[in-house]
């Protein structure tokens, strides 16, 4: 049974004892929770009825031989760092996402964990657990549906009101979370577009501010290029008011398409289009195919963050790999980086972007 102390008791932390201490994770027991508010451990641990042992240092954690690993839900800037201080403890870690504010941060953090045979870094982004999405990553990567063509992302239900900004004084600033929507809400997204499609080469994003007193952007739409010359197209909103969420990859062999998380169509054509286009004798015909469509009743929230902190027990356990290693929580981090750069710089950005540029950018802002 994997011991894990969390640090860092806000809402999220909150959200992940709750599934714990209700048995929805299997595979691990929580021992030890550490956060400077006492009043926050001891109101978590009478709610949920907890018997572990608080802390207010996290390294006493860390050297109390009360953990195998840790769960980290502090800000975002401090996420490098204090799973970097884990490794060192020999500790197992996974890490909320966004993994953390700097690239080159996270960069070292690898190094870290590359030099700690046996341990596990994993980051915690939940919709990975999802039937649906890992259905399409599946049919996509593994070469079903031919080669990528298009890919585009409609994420505008992500909305936000202004007492979510209000609820912290570092939500809605750069130096607090580092960002705005693509930091926070649509980081899941974008980590999902790279997970199904891979990593694209280059970005070009326009970012705006609408109808919220917040220094961050709050509407984003990117134009991604892929290795192969395919593009990709991300539009999201935490504005926008009944939104939409649909992800539609079209392919060589045919297309998906994923509404509201959980409702998958797929089109699947007997031939490669480049193909029937070179051999078709009539200019107007189209590939015959055939059309399916899957539903799927996992989409909730809690659900996956369950899955999501079992998946971390199994991987230390080596019964399966994590499911978003340190590596490709950098890559999301690093479109992120490359959108705001492109915003700012009003050009095309390669990815992975120049971190140096991204810092000095950044600094200026509040």
């Amino acid at each position: 049974m994997l011991r894990l102390g969390i640090a860092g008791i806000g809402v999220i932390a909150g959200d992940y004892i709750g599934l714990i201490a209700g048995g929805r994770v299997q595979g691990l027991e929580l021992t030890a929770l550490c956060s400077r508010n006492e009043e926050h451990i001891q109101a978590v641990s009478e709610r949920y009825g907890l018997q572990v042992a608080a802390f207010t240092d996290y390294g006493e954690m860390l050297s109390s031989g009360a953990v195998d690993a840790v769960l980290i839900c502090t800000p975002h800037g401090q996420h490098p760092s204090m799973a970097r201080q884990a490794l060192e403890a020999g500790l197992h870690v996974l890490v909320e996402k966004p993994v953390g504010i700097f690239a080159d941060e996270v960069e070292e953090l690898l190094d870290v964990l590359h030099s700690r045979s046996g341990l596990i870094c994993g980051v915690l982004y939940n919709r990975r657990a999802s039937q649906a999405y890992r259905y399409v990553h599946d049919l996509v990567q593994g070469g079903a549906l031919g080669e990528l063509v298009r890919a585009t992302w409609i994420i505008t239900d992500l909305y936000r009101t202004d007492a979510y900004y209000a609820s912290g004084s570092w939500r809605g600033t750069w130096q607090g979370e580092g960002g705005g929507l693509l930091m926070t809400q649509a980081s899941h997204q974008l980590d999902l577009m790279q997970w199904v499609c891979g990593m694209p080469t280059s970005v070009l994003a326009r970012c705006s501010t609408v109808e919220r007193d917040i220094r961050v952007e709050n509407e984003a739409e990117l134009f991604l290029t892929y290795p192969n010359g395919a593009h990709g197209h991300f539009l999201a909103s935490a504005h926008e008011c009944p939104g939409t969420n649909l992800l539609e990859v079209c392919m060589t062999r045919g297309r998906v398409s994923i509404r509201n998380d959980s409702e998958v169509e797929v089109l699947q054509m007997e031939e490669d289009e480049r193909v029937f286009a070179r051999t078709c004798p009539s200019s107007f015909g189209k590939v015959p195919g055939t059309a399916k469509t899957l539903t799927f009743d996992d989409s909730d929230n809690k659900v996956q963050q369950a899955a999501t902190i079992e998946n971390f027990a199994r991987a230390v356990r080596s019964e399966t790999d994590i499911q978003c290693s340190l590596e490709e929580g950098l890559r999301s981090l690093q479109i992120i980086h490359g959108a705001y750069l492109s915003h700012w710089l009003e050009r095309t950005v390669p990815l992975p972007p120049p971190e140096d540029l991204f810092r000095s950018h950044l600094a200026q802002l509040s």
